[in-house]
């Protein structure tokens, strides 16, 4: 009888310290997430397209994208985060599976400086908002810039934020990796290398600069479709007739990042009422796809690609329900002997409505151009007079 006892009071013990240590743990474990859903008409395609030529197409939803985030608090200095998502617009194989898209370990070594150890985020941009998976509600567009410059990648990362006494501040990061998700040591595969400042004044005047370089040779990228995908930057909800969702190609496809340098530097003003943002940069690399620009391709050449970029956008907010805002970008191909019809452009207008402050409603007109020499995804390079496309876009989404 004592024998038992003593088990009832020890499984009770056990059971109650274990109860503890869950509630400890649920403590330090944060939840969020984001699920969005667009719908668009037009994008109607017209000029010399590869892809899906000239046409028209209905109007329809896009596939909903989901994301939820992990957040937890190991110690005081030590946390993990993992961002797992569903995003169908990213690589656009048809799948609908939950992948890991952004994860790292994350050790605070004071109270200015940390460390990152995982997915990276390698760009030249400073001042981010960008729409990634279900996560859109920082960018007041439905799409992204015709000439973001940024990827994912694994490797590590250095960050600093920094007071000065003035009331102004300082950030900087900087990284280290390899350009893709895989387990790839092919010989000469190199590493990319990231740098990125802003100087905050007190008064909503920011000033920032990023460089990035991607360091590697033709035999360790043959086979690949890019060395990195920063110079393309990511996907786009914008989406043609006929085809799957080809949403990389609305990018210029000039520089391959393979043995790349580009660099960025941006004026920023922002109050609670007003944003102005103002870009320009350059990106070059001495490779070239083997067989022309405007699409993914295996094979390389030793051929200098060159682009320079810039881009205005603003945002007016009337109310904490309500804002408009207005992006212009512009690249142009400066490869070789390419100095004309060269420039592919993208004009960006739309509005959103916060229902409340976990909904958020966009509407967006969107039209780019893309000259013969452009790199532009849809235009067949070097045939015809170029393509452009145009539609409306509207984005629902919550985060919770």
């Amino acid at each position: 009888m004592k024998l038992n006892k003593i088990a009832v009071a020890t499984s009770l013990s056990l059971a109650c310290f274990s109860a503890m240590s869950a509630e400890n743990w649920l403590d330090r474990i944060e939840l969020s997430g984001g699920i969005m859903q667009s719908w668009q008409t037009g994008m109607e395609v017209e000029g010399a397209a590869a892809d899906p030529g000239n046409a028209k197409t209905d109007s329809g939803f896009h596939r909903l994208r989901f994301g939820l985030n992990i957040n937890a608090q190991v110690t005081e200095q030590l946390s993990i985060f993992a961002e797992l998502a569903e995003e169908p617009n990213d690589w656009n194989d048809g799948s609908a599976s939950i992948s890991q898209d952004l994860a790292w370990i994350q050790y605070q070594i004071n109270q200015n400086v940390g460390v990152r150890l995982g997915n990276v985020v390698s760009t030249t941009q400073n001042f981010l908002r960008y729409s990634d998976g279900a996560s859109v509600q920082t960018n007041p567009f439905v799409g992204n810039s015709l000439v973001d410059m940024i990827t994912a990648e694994e490797g590590i990362w250095f960050y600093g934020v920094h007071a000065l006494n003035n009331g102004s501040t300082v950030t900087w990061d900087g990284t280290i990796s390899v350009p893709d998700f895989f387990a790839d040591f092919s010989d000469n595969r190199g590493y990319n290398l990231g740098l990125r400042g802003t100087y905050n004044l007190a008064n909503g005047l920011s000033f920032g600069a990023g460089v990035f370089s991607t360091n590697h040779e033709i035999s360790a990228v043959t086979g690949k479709s890019a060395g990195s995908l920063i110079a393309v930057g990511d996907g786009d909800n914008y989406q043609f007739a006929s085809t799957a969702p080809n949403a990389r190609a609305t990018h210029p496809l000039i520089v391959p990042g393979v043995d790349a340098f580009i660099w960025q530097a941006d004026i920023q003003y922002m109050t609670d009422t007003i944003l102005l943002h103002v870009l320009y940069g350059r990106a070059e690399d001495d490779v070239s796809w083997a067989n022309g620009q405007g699409s993914f391709q295996t094979s390389y050449i030793e051929q200098e690609s060159e682009m320079q970029f810039w881009s205005i956008e603003g945002r007016y907010t009337f109310n904490k329900h309500f804002y408009l805002a207005v992006r212009y970008a512009e690249s142009d191909n400066e490869s070789g002997n390419i100095n004309n019809n060269n420039t592919a452009t993208r004009l960006q207008v739309g509005g959103g409505w916060w229902m409340n402050d976990s909904t958020l409603f966009k509407l967006e007109y969107v039209r780019q151009e893309e000259e013969q020499f452009s790199g532009g995804g849809t235009a067949l390079f070097g045939v015809g007079d170029g393509t452009e496309w145009d539609g409306v876009i509207v984005e629902a989404s919550v985060s919770f």
